[in-house]
């Protein structure tokens, strides 16, 4: 096999295995992520309707003082004259009262309630956002790993063959840029200025043979 298949086939196995824990890690957080996400969602709506409901208690709450307060007003103004009456409304500020007694109790388990889911939901909160964090923290030391993993592949090939690799890599690259001159438009002209060139170079040769054969004495 040759080198640059031995570093390819290597480095991508490596980076396919990497690749594949980091997609099922990425896939339990997210879905886990997911969940929290839409617990949480549903949370906050159920703690909507809670205080939704406990405002109600509240304004029942007003409107049983109001009515106390106006039994009590209706006796007082029509004892004297009207003694039945007059029970009959302390009467029913008695049932009011006792009402009050009841949702007063109603609303202090409310309340607590209430303020029992109203923590729960910022602990999912706060937890979402830390897993959160931790995913993405996880993502970054794992696209450090993968980097090393690679780098140490490569660096685990001898020197020799790196450098023979980019010597053939080197001569591909001359033969092809050798073989895009020869097919240039311009090489039939280089060449015709080059046979003049050699031919001239070649008389002036001949010239000094010559002109040294003359000289010589006889």
């Amino acid at each position: 096999m040759s080198l640059i298949r031995r570093i390819s086939t290597s480095i991508t196995s490596s980076v396919d295995r990497a690749v594949s824990k980091v997609e099922n890690h990425d896939a339990i957080i997210n879905a886990a992520l997911r969940d929290t996400q839409q617990a949480a969602a549903r949370s906050r709506v159920r703690l909507e309707r809670v205080r939704k409901d406990g405002h109600s208690l509240k304004t029942r709450h007003s409107n049983l003082l109001l009515a106390i307060s106006r039994w009590t007003e209706r006796a007082t103004s029509i004892g004297a004259t009207d003694e039945a009456t007059a029970l009959e409304c302390l009467r029913r500020r008695k049932d009011c009262e006792m009402q009050l007694q009841n949702l007063e109790l109603s609303i202090e388990k409310h309340e607590e309630l209430e303020s029992r889911i109203a923590e729960q939901v910022k602990k999912i909160e706060v937890r979402i956002g830390e897993v959160s964090q931790q995913r993405n923290m996880m993502r970054s030391r794992q696209s450090v790993a993968e980097a090393m993993r690679t780098i140490n592949n490569i660096e685990g090939v001898s020197y020799g063959e790196i450098e023979d690799t980019f010597d053939r890599w080197e001569i591909n690259l001359g033969e092809t840029e050798i073989l895009m001159g020869a097919n240039s438009p311009s090489a039939p002209l280089d060449r015709a200025f080059l046979a003049e060139e050699d031919m001239a170079e070649l008389r002036a040769e001949l010239c000094v043979l010559l002109k040294q054969y003359e000289e010589k004495p006889s």
